[in-house]
């Protein structure tokens, strides 16, 4: 992202990319150093599925907590003791979570309905409810402190039950020494206490509606890069990366579980190839996939049926997933703009944009890593009067503008379809404009053009509304990589790993 306008660059669990890795006795790390990127190991990022690259450093010891973005490890005992040891918080971010199968109390994934547990001390137990007759507020109450310290709006149901299968977990119980507000309040392992839960009474619990716009790993790491900054793994849970044939060529962004806002330019000349989304990704360089990122195949792509490519009027498209993700702390939904939320913002609110693209205007410089940088919104109307003498500049109603007048920080190639995003009076963030063109990047009185989400709610509203049949088969006669390149037959089992999963050298018979 340059900081400097933009325009086009050039399913369940076994569906996370590179599952196929866990099968084999290669390690993240030989991959890493196989590609030349032995610099991502020890340096504080997990880039691995295994998390073998932050595992083996002479700073961690096997089995200890990695604290994100820090080249640092703790150990296991002070993850959820109600004390951050990491720099960013992350040993205290997940300290609760609803689990209905064993196969799923240690995944990374959410659940809207199981029985409730809590991490205290790096270990995992169920909630025991025992003694709830001792406080003064009803199990119905804490439901609901659960589902929303969870990120969900509403407790659905709340069963008080007898726990038949332990699964082998502890059994935690709030501590009654802990301030009824505070219990309420917070999901931190300091407010519950070990016990025995002779009477093994538990709860189930079912929550509904996820917040949209909720970042639960929101803190950065602050070192500059050309006006912006590179993000920190989950920090925007809603980016996407898109891939054309395998090659990555815009940005998007996740609005449900299975449905994008990109630009509509994206696609205006290809919109029948194979196309691929990479979510919960911080660095588009690495070839191996972390624990957090999943790929999806798009089934559909609709461009504004109003799309004019000279001008890039109407620029704006939806893309359909094959498979609906899966929600996590690393992948979430951004909020759609309400009307309100649109009368509420002004000439000049600070707002903020992501992306993958150059880094300066001259030159080919991609970030490896997610950029973001913060942006004054520009009204229609003002941005009119400033670019009226700028041919270039197609400024509809249905587009604002934002950047400075000095230039210098912007959105720039390969990051269109990407989100600008401002907060709410909720605190929520809200996908106000979609990266659609501009003059150059950076330049001085030539701001950046985004596509006004609130004028297309409608258009949108209506295409979620409706139901889709599956997409026509997949033309590809040898095999696909999960990011959409079509490898032919005699590029299968031939010694070099075309797929960046390595996927394709996988269950290979050696002739002797």
């Amino acid at each position: 992202m340059v900081t400097a306008a933009i325009k086009e660059s050039s399913h369940d669990i076994s569906q996370v990319v590179g599952t196929e890795h866990s099968k084999s006795n290669t390690t993240c790390v030989d991959y890493l150093e196989a590609e030349g990127q032995h610099k991502k190991c020890c340096d504080g990022i997990v880039d691995c599925w295994d998390y073998s690259d932050e595992v083996l450093c002479n700073w961690c010891s096997a089995g200890q907590f990695v604290c994100q973005g820090a080249k640092m490890c703790i150990s296991n005992t002070s993850v959820c003791d109600g004390f951050q040891d990491c720099p960013f918080g992350t040993d205290e971010k997940n300290c609760l979570k609803l689990a209905a199968e064993k196969s799923t109390v240690f995944t990374n994934f959410y659940q809207k309905e199981g029985y409730v547990l809590v991490q205290k001390q790096g270990t995992w137990g169920k909630l025991c409810v025992e003694n709830m007759l001792n406080i003064s507020w009803e199990i119905n109450e804490l439901g609901q402190a659960l589902c929303q310290a969870l990120s969900y709006r509403f407790v659905t149901s709340i069963i008080k039950t007898k726990d038949i299968h332990p699964w082998g977990l502890s059994y935690f119980e709030v501590d009654l020494s802990v301030s009824e507000a505070e219990i309420l309040m917070s999901s931190s392992g300091h407010t519950y206490r070990s016990t025995l839960c002779k009477t093994r009474d538990v709860i189930y619990l079912s929550c509904s509606n996820l917040e949209c716009g909720v970042r639960p790993l929101s803190q950065g790491i602050q070192g500059r890069v050309i006006g912006g900054q590179s993000s920190m793994v989950g920090a925007w849970p809603w980016q996407v990366a898109l891939y054309r044939e395998g090659e990555f060529q815009c940005g998007a962004v996740l609005i449900n579980n299975q449905w994008l806002v990109s630009a509509g330019h994206c696609f205006y000349r290809s919109p029948s190839a194979y196309w691929a989304a990479r979510l919960g990704l911080l660095r588009r360089g690495t070839r191996v996939h972390s624990p957090f990122e999943q790929v999806r195949r798009i089934s559909h792509v609709i461009i504004h049926p109003d799309y004019v490519d000279k001008g890039f009027i109407n620029d704006i498209s939806l893309l359909r997933l094959e498979k609906p993700v899966l929600f996590s702390d690393y992948v979430r939904p951004v909020c759609l703009p309400s009307p309100e939320d649109a009368k509420s913002q002004q000439q000049g609110q600070m707002c903020t944009v992501t992306g993958w693209g150059k880094l300066f205007e001259i030159g080919q410089i991609f970030p490896d890593t997610l950029q973001e940088v913060q942006l004054p919104m520009i009204s229609t109307e003002e941005c009119r009067k400033k670019t009226f003498f700028l041919p270039l500049y197609q400024i509809t109603d249905n587009v604002f503008c934002a950047g400075y007048d000095r230039g210098g920080q912007d959105a720039c190639l390969g990051d269109s379809g990407g989100p600008l995003m401002c907060p709410n009076s909720n605190r929520h963030w809200t996908l106000t404009g979609v990266t659609s063109n501009g003059d150059g990047c950076g330049r001085p009185g030539r701001p950046g053009v985004y596509t006004k989400v609130v004028n297309y709610l409608q258009w949108i509203n209506s295409l979620l509304a409706q139901p889709f049949s599956l997409d026509k088969e997949d033309q590809c006669i040898g095999k696909r990589c999960p990011l959409g390149l079509c490898l032919t037959k005699d590029k299968i089992c031939d010694g070099t790993k075309d797929c960046r999963d390595g996927s394709d050298e996988l269950h290979c018979v050696m002739s002797v």
